[in-house]
């Protein structure tokens, strides 16, 4: 039986797979219009109807979770910070009762005059972003109710995290994954190369950049 990890590994291939196959058809696809940034999730969704799919709302974390893998969803112009409103990313999430692993699927667009054009695209495992998911858990945006002289109001203790891009380091076409032999696994997928992260305390994480055959 499959490990949660390894199942977590087999959805976003097939996911990465689906979005690829899109993209050969449609290389630059349009992603992002003035004043509507849902065209990216739409884009993202589309083709995966075979699959269970749980959106949990606005604010919440991860945006979608499918056959029970987190997918968080982010589209931006350029290549720097990526803003987290509700969370810090890491590689698992939580939400109420539900857990799993987290993937991000995160999209750079150049902009033509009001729309803006898939470039660069991945499918990338949290641990890139952090790997203490308990530190990443005990961050918690939470509200104080019964404020104001008479107890009516209430004070958000909101807190914003701003990480950068993965796309910053691997551009292209990508899924990155901590587990090296995706490509043995699923041959859909090719190793490109290997990135070491070296966190705080000097220990260091590999990560496995694969492409797909298709768009190498």
């Amino acid at each position: 039986m499959a490990t949660i990890e390894e199942h977590a590994l087999r959805i976003s291939v097939e996911v990465f797979d689906k979005k690829c196959q899109k993209l050969v058809r449609h290389r630059r696809p349009n992603i992002y219009l003035k004043s509507n940034a849902e065209l990216f999730s739409d884009w993202f969704e589309d083709g995966l109807d075979d699959y269970t799919i749980q959106k949990l709302g606005a604010n919440a974390h991860p945006d979608l979770i499918i056959n029970g893998v987190g997918f968080e969803l982010k589209s931006l112009r350029a290549n720097g910070q990526i803003q987290f409103n509700s969370t810090i990313p890491c590689g698992g999430f939580r939400h109420g009762n539900i857990s799993g692993e987290c993937y991000y699927a995160v999209a750079r667009y150049t902009t033509e005059r009001n729309y803006g054009y898939l470039e660069d695209f991945t499918i990338c495992d949290g641990d890139f972003f952090n790997h203490n998911r308990e530190r990443a858990f005990a961050h918690q945006n939470e509200q104080e109710t019964g404020f104001g002289d008479f107890g009516d109001g209430v004070v958000r203790h909101r807190k914003m995290y701003s990480f950068p891009s993965p796309l910053r380091t691997v551009t292209g076409i990508s899924l990155v994954s901590k587990f090296n032999n995706a490509h043995e696994l699923y041959p859909v997928v090719q190793l490109d190369r290997q990135i070491n992260r070296i966190d705080a305390h000097g220990e260091t994480h590999s990560f496995y950049v694969y492409r797909h055959n298709l768009l190498p």
